[in-house]
């Protein structure tokens, strides 16, 4: 039987997060951030990604990450915030589209899976630029503006999976589900202003046996949370039936068993300056 939804929302980015964690560093390489530079990380989450920023940056940068609840920027700070970078990062709370800081205050801005999350996503921008000093730049990360790959060999199904799991997010989207939202991130961020410099996607790709923090967030995030007990109202019943026949870990034709199992799994990342 699925299990009811019980961690807190911080556990599951952590575990998104390391799962991300080998094409992360990756990416925020390749964004060649100044050494010495001060960035903003706006909806840090568990703050692993706050990390990795401030490692990018050297000693002498400086990384600051905000989240709407003090319990979250609270979480993100037991969970990073005595590591090896602890003097580099700072974590508090902050409202994305009224940022508690003067004009051109960083040198970067950083917005991870965050953006679809914010339905004043045009003031939220407008605030980004203002905070970034002129010629800085504002980067948005989105996973999966194109479709991953969870269940191979079942795309019928997992189709559906994606459907219902769009419809349910309504609920916090709006009037657009989050992939429709992410989906207008590029031109949310023309129509703030900002001119895109690039869009580069990053492609996961994860063979059986996997390595520990891809099973772990597959099967808890996206099996159990994602396409969980929220979603079964919205399915058929035999569409339920075999979803929970692939995805949950006391059925005989669990996938993450299966020695050919395989998930492709795209990051986006949109860099665009002031």
């Amino acid at each position: 039987m699925t299990r009811p939804e019980t961690e807190p929302f911080t556990k599951s980015l952590e575990r998104m997060n390391l799962f991300q964690e080998p094409e992360a560093r990756v990416l925020i390489a390749d964004l060649g951030l100044p050494e010495g530079s001060r960035g903003l990380d706006v909806g840090c989450g568990a703050g692993l990604f706050a990390v990795w920023l401030a490692e990018a940056i050297g000693s002498n940068g400086r990384v600051v990450g905000i989240e709407p609840a003090t319990e979250r920027a609270e979480a993100a700070r037991a969970l990073v915030g005595h590591g090896p970078f602890a003097s580099r990062l700072e974590f508090r709370e902050g409202d994305a589209t009224k940022l508690e800081a003067p004009d051109a205050t960083f040198d970067w801005v950083w917005c991870g899976d965050v953006l679809h999350h914010i339905q004043e996503t045009g003031r939220a921008l407008s605030e980004f630029a203002r905070v970034v000093r002129p010629g800085g730049r504002v980067v948005v990360k989105e996973s999966q503006l194109l479709h991953g790959v969870f269940l191979p060999g079942h795309p019928t199904l997992e189709r559906r999976l994606r459907q219902a799991e769009m419809e349910w997010s309504r609920h916090e989207g709006g009037e657009f589900s989050f992939e429709e939202r992410r989906q207008r991130t590029l031109a949310s961020l023309r129509a703030a202003g900002l001119s895109v410099e690039s869009l580069r996607t990053y492609m996961l790709e994860r063979r059986a046996p996997l390595p520990h923090a891809a099973r772990d967030y597959i099967q808890h995030v996206v099996f159990e949370r994602n396409w969980g007990p929220r979603l079964r109202d919205r399915l058929a019943t035999d569409d339920w039936t075999r979803r929970s026949a692939l995805c949950e870990p006391g059925s005989p034709n669990f996938v993450l068993d299966d020695p050919d199992y395989y998930c492709l799994y795209p990051i986006s990342v949109l860099v665009a300056r002031r």
